[in-house]
């Protein structure tokens, strides 16, 4: 089915119209129009009915011209033109079995010329034969006779004088294949050709819109076997494209044999990507291992084949190869019945699948040989190859849409479930900060609590010594605070306490410890402050709470002050509890004193009497 187009001598008009955008055009405008306007169900009714009359529509019996036919093999293809004139005898079918290597066909016909006297179009499908040339038949020597080999479009246009003439074919093909040969008017071949264009440009269309949709998908969720499947229908598509013979005339005619290894190339292609696409698809079905191996095996018949055709064996593989598309298929449809999993889509439905592909297949490969085809022959083939890639590529895209969708509904509860786990992880983490907090805070006050007070104290003494800074530390009492619980109740102590420790916090820096460290006393630390700083912070701090307004309930405002304590560290190698005790000592000396003001210890402080008495 592969053919290397010579050099076309005729340069026929009909051609050069073939080739022209013109029928194409008139072919979209036909379609689309009756489609165009509809609602969505009307446009899958008519897109589903054009896909059954291309598959079930034959070609109306066209008039074949040909009076006769008779053929002669030349097993060693030595024979020349003269020859073979006269020799060919042997009674032909419309359509030849060609047996490829190095086999020629010679192809004897009686063509009689048609009633209104026009041209003659001799069309040779498929196209793609590596080469065919046609002879007409004069009254001199066969060598002198006028001779021409095919082009792109694979037909000849003749002038048949009346009321017959003869014509040899020589057909030469490095692969077997099934060719047709129809001797028809020109009208009756431009019909013919049009409906294989309307077969080939809806086949395209409908092949392009699965490819973007497989690749948009494949961007959007990176699926492998998304991607696997864009490249089968990339390679099938050029493939069937060139198989019809419409990339013959984008390669150059001085090298007729780079359009038959591309052809060979995208064939040997179709299989592999297939069992790539197919190895990926099974992979969340859990066939056995030994089966998933076997694919390994298939992808290195490959390229092997793709060796043999550099070597010149291109006969071996396009037949290798197309035994080989047979066995892989029907090793997907046994594969299919090992899943060991339920996937979507589901078992059964892939089983189906495959079995019906390789129906397409098996009718498609059985189509291509039989020699029941008679005049349209071509178009059979063609419109075979239209359909099987549609069916093959329709049920893969809607096996892939189920998976898409699948993979789409987990995502979807992946993301559920996500989010679930990041609330319970927020729910967790506040949980774990108010316990956090609770165990660094005192209930009562919400000032730092004697344990959390402490060690955060020791750190910062630690840190003082070592870099030689200045530290004070502040013990701080409530005066007569039994009396205010005896006279008002614990409530009311309560509240002092709070309002007290809330005006002490306030107006301290955020950068100094400030904690209860047990019934009405507090203690602070002062970072980074010494001597008369620290003097002015605790007489501040006298103040501010001398200066509250606190009423009891059912009594008049009364005045709560404090008693202060300062210390400091001074740059002395001593434990917290050391200078803690230096500002407890020196608290007491401040009640002792009257209340309500700062005294200071007699350890590590200079300028002590100053103080005191300013105090």
């Amino acid at each position: 089915m592969f053919r290397v187009p010579g050099e076309d001598e005729s340069k026929l008009d009909f051609a050069a119209d073939r080739r022209s955008g013109n029928r194409w055009q008139g072919a979209w405008i036909g379609v689309f129009p009756s489609v165009a306007s509809g609602d969505r169900l009307k446009l899958r009714f008519h897109i589903f009915v054009l896909i059954v009359g291309l598959a079930l529509a034959q070609a109306a019996l066209a008039s074949d011209l040909i009076v006769s036919r008779t053929l002669l093999q030349d097993p060693k293809g030595a024979l020349t033109i003269a020859g073979v004139a006269g020799r060919v005898d042997t009674p032909a079918e419309p359509t030849l079995l060609l047996a490829g290597s190095d086999s020629v066909y010679w192809l004897c016909l009686r063509v009689r010329a048609p009633g209104d006297g026009g041209k003659v179009v001799l069309s040779i499908r498929p196209a793609l034969l590596n080469e065919v040339r046609l002879y007409e038949a004069g009254s001199g020597d066969p060598l002198t006779w006028k001779t021409r080999v095919a082009g792109a479009t694979g037909d000849f246009v003749i002038d048949v004088p009346a009321p017959q003439a003869t014509y040899y074919l020589r057909f030469k093909n490095d692969a077997p294949v099934q060719s047709s040969v129809e001797a028809l008017d020109q009208a009756e071949a431009g019909h013919m050709n049009q409906q294989r264009d309307l077969a080939m440009m809806f086949f395209v269309a409908v092949m392009l819109c699965m490819l973007f949709w497989a690749i948009l998908n494949y961007l959007l969720d990176r699926q492998p076997e998304l991607g696997l499947f864009a490249i089968y229908l990339a390679v099938y598509t050029l493939f069937a494209i060139g198989a019809a013979g419409y990339l013959a005339p984008l390669f150059p005619a001085h090298f007729p044999q780079m359009a038959h290894w591309i052809n060979a190339v995208l064939y040997l292609a179709i299989n592999f990507t297939a069992v790539l696409f197919c190895r990926e698809l099974f992979k969340a079905y859990e066939p056995h291992p030994l089966f998933m191996r076997a694919f390994n095996l298939l992808l290195g018949a490959s390229p092997v084949l793709l060796a043999a055709i550099a070597l010149r064996h291109s006969s071996f593989a396009i037949n290798a190869n197309a035994a080989l598309i047979q066995i892989t298929w029907l090793y997907f449809a046994i594969v299919a019945f090992a899943f060991r999993v339920e996937e979507t889509p589901r078992r059964w439905i892939m089983r189906a699948f495959f079995v019906a592909v390789c129906a397409s297949n098996a009718a498609f490969w059985m189509a291509g040989r039989s020699s029941s085809i008679l005049p349209s022959f071509n178009l059979v083939l063609l419109q075979l190859l239209v359909v099987n890639g549609l069916v093959t590529g329709g049920l893969f895209a809607l096996t892939l849409k189920a998976r898409a969708r699948q993979a789409q509904r987990r995502a979807h509860e992946s993301l559920l479930d996500l989010l679930r786990v990041q609330k319970k992880f927020e729910i967790e983490k506040e949980l774990k900060k108010q316990a956090e907090v609770q165990a660094q805070t005192d209930y009562l006050t919400g000032v730092f609590n004697r344990r959390y007070f402490v060690e955060s104290a020791e750190r910062e003494i630690q840190r003082a010594y070592r870099f030689q800074r200045p530290l004070s530390l502040i013990m701080i009492d409530i005066d007569h605070f039994k009396a205010i619980n005896d006279t008002w109740g614990h409530s009311f102590g309560d509240v002092v306490l709070q309002q007290v420790s809330h005006m002490i916090r306030d107006a301290l820096r955020t950068v100094d410890i400030f904690g209860r460290t047990g019934g009405e006393e507090f203690a602070t630390v002062l970072v980074e402050t010494e001597g008369g700083d620290a003097f002015g912070v605790a007489q501040r701090l006298c103040a501010v709470v001398a200066d509250a307004v606190i009423v009891p309930p059912g009594a008049k405002r009364i005045q709560v002050t404090v008693s202060i304590g300062l210390s400091q560290l001074k740059g002395r190698n001593i434990s917290f509890q050391s200078l803690l005790d230096e500002a407890d000592r020196a608290m007491y000396i401040a009640k002792e004193s009257g209340r309500n003001r700062v005294s200071v210890s007699e350890e590590g402080w200079s300028g002590k009497q100053s103080l005191e008495k300013s105090a």
